[in-house]
């Protein structure tokens, strides 16, 4: 019997505009450091308060790091952007507030991607790069564009959908 695959089939999608709180952090292990920043910026913004909202956090590499900081430091940089309500004006500074417009992407699902994560989740991108790249979704330009990914938890199983831009 053949093992289930942990990446589902890949979609297209329009994701509309949204507004986002984002940070970046520039380190050894930049996505659990920024992460745990903007959940405590999250909660002194006065996000959390308001009825209804529901949390959700995307995020992306951050490619602005020199080979210097790479390769002698072993540094990598990471974005985590929370959603907020576009007309949410936070009690405190400590982000960038900016928007994603709206776009078209195509995304791919990864069940448990942390199990083996600098396997499961370059590979992920890989398969998607492969779809986007050899068809009639191939990105014609990036700029303004962003690929990301976001992570949930669903009947007790963790999961990444990982987005990139298509034309």
């Amino acid at each position: 019997m053949q093992e289930k695959s942990i990446y589902s089939d890949i979609s297209i999608r329009t994701v509309p505009r949204m507004k986002v709180a984002r940070y970046v952090v520039i380190s050894p292990d930049p996505e659990e450091m920024v992460i745990g920043y903007m959940d405590r910026w999250a909660e002194k913004s006065g996000v959390l308060e308001i009825p209804g909202y529901v949390r959700k956090m995307i995020g992306w590499d951050f490619p602005y790091v020199t080979n210097e900081q790479r390769e002698k430091f072993g540094l990598r940089g990471y974005v985590a952007a929370l959603v907020i309500p576009d007309d949410f004006e936070p009690k405190t500074s400590g982000a960038e507030i900016t928007w994603i417009e709206e776009d078209k992407y195509a995304t791919l699902t990864i069940r448990d991607p942390h199990s083996d994560s600098f396997r499961n989740i370059p590979e992920g991108f890989q398969i998607l790069l492969g779809f986007v790249n050899s068809g009639e979704y191939k990105t014609l330009s990036w700029e303004g564009r962003i690929a990301f990914e976001e992570e949930y938890d669903k009947d007790g199983v963790h999961y990444m959908d990982i987005y990139i831009p298509v034309k």
